[in-house]
């Protein structure tokens, strides 16, 4: 049986979040043309973990996607908006890890009362697009190389003069939400590739 996790990250996940980042560098699902070195990454999880938030998933504790906010690139000082970024570990698509990532940064970004969320999604990214379409983003407009998409939040508390930051949600709600997405992953027929990604020992 695969044991599933979504849950915050730290700072000792960036190694396997690298892996996973690390393909899509270069290609129109991701911002830039080259990977980050590890310590450049670890840097900017520790930038965004408390304010913004990082999630991950894992199968059998290994990382088979991860995501993150930042700020509204178009407004970076409203605290109520902000920016989704999605990864998945290349052969572990259309199985719920995307769904469950968003599930669960959803759920955290209402508990914490913010209000909207944006995803820039590149013309020629035919699955993010179907994916964040799936989820309930609506189109809002298009820039130079990507197609801008967002997603109305039903806050809290609309009247808060500030979010709360992922760190500071309450454990109850976090850890029913975190099981919620949990049970959003497809693991049947995943173990031999989840057997895959654990590292061997060097002879």
């Amino acid at each position: 049986m695969i044991r599933t996790a979504v849950r915050r990250v730290n700072e000792w996940d960036g190694p396997s979040m690298l892996k996973v980042y690390a393909p899509y560098a270069g290609t129109p699902a991701a911002p830039e043309a080259a990977p980050p070195d590890l310590p450049a990454y670890v840097q900017r999880i520790d930038r965004y973990t408390y304010g913004l938030g990082w999630l991950l998933c894992e199968l059998n504790n290994q990382t088979v996607g991860f995501c993150h906010l930042t700020e509204n690139r178009r407004d970076p000082k409203n605290l109520f908006s902000v920016e989704f970024q999605l990864y998945v570990r290349q052969g572990f698509g259309r199985r719920g890890v995307g769904t469950a990532l968003w599930s669960l940064m959803r759920d955290m970004m209402e508990v914490g009362s913010r209000r909207e969320v944006f995803a820039r999604v590149h013309p020629e990214n035919a699955p993010a697009l179907a994916f964040f379409q799936a989820m309930g983003f609506q189109g809002a407009g298009q820039e130079e190389e990507a197609l801008l998409l967002r997603y109305a939040l039903s806050p809290a508390d609309p009247q808060a003069e500030r979010p709360t930051k992922p760190y500071l949600i309450d454990k109850f709600d976090y850890e029913a939400a975190r099981e919620r997405a949990a049970t959003l992953v497809k693991t049947q027929g995943l173990e031999s590739l989840v057997e895959s990604l654990i590292p061997r020992p060097q002879p």
